[in-house]
């Protein structure tokens, strides 16, 4: 279903995301989030895969929103912004960009810190280039593992943020799964011009 949803909406590049996500997520989560459920948002010009269990939220700020129903602390959201920059190269490179998204982090006042754990770049079926970063934050409200997708794209500022929250001491091995799954939901996120 999620495969037959990317090709009507995106293209071969999505069709292959959309296929390798959906793989990988039924071989490596429980059952309840094997399957992956497109989610496109026509006005804001932006799609992603989901998991099909997942809630659909509403929350001040975010564009979308979606929440594990078994573990309420796991969850996928977007934020869009008009911006006056064009593109995000225009805003910083990866490593510039990764740098001001830790330091926004280390000024929270709950942070007690933070690691990157991951960077990377893609370019989306439609031409916009996502920055990718995966981290670990260590704050008074838990450990989390968050990973980020961020492009500016049209004069528009897309974020997706998803958060896994850890054991106490760690993102270990127990942690694996869940992180697995939201790295391959946010694989999928792009934005249509």
């Amino acid at each position: 279903m999620a495969v037959a949803a990317a090709s009507q909406q995106g293209g071969p590049a999505s069709i292959a995301r959309a296929e390798e996500a959906t793989a990988a997520a039924t071989s490596t989560s429980g059952a309840s989030e094997a399957a992956l459920t497109q989610y496109t948002n026509a006005a804001q010009k932006y799609q992603l895969l989901v998991p099909a269990s997942w809630e659909s939220k509403g929350k001040a700020g975010a564009d979308a929103l979606f929440e594990d129903p078994a573990r309420r602390s796991t969850s996928v959201g977007v934020t869009v912004n008009p911006v006056k920059v064009a593109s995000i190269d225009k805003f910083g490179s990866l490593a510039e960009v990764g740098d001001k998204l830790l330091e926004a982090e280390r000024k929270k006042e709950s942070t007690l810190g933070v690691s990157l754990v991951s960077s990377s770049e893609r370019q989306g079926a439609g031409g916009a280039k996502l920055y990718e970063y995966e981290y670990e934050l260590d704050s008074t409200r838990g450990r989390k593992r968050i990973l980020n997708t961020v492009t500016i794209f049209n004069s528009r500022l897309y974020i997706l943020n998803a958060a896994f929250k850890c054991e106490k001491d760690a993102c270990g091995q127990e942690s694996l799964a869940g992180v697995q799954l939201l790295r391959q939901v946010a694989a999928t996120f792009d934005v249509q011009p």
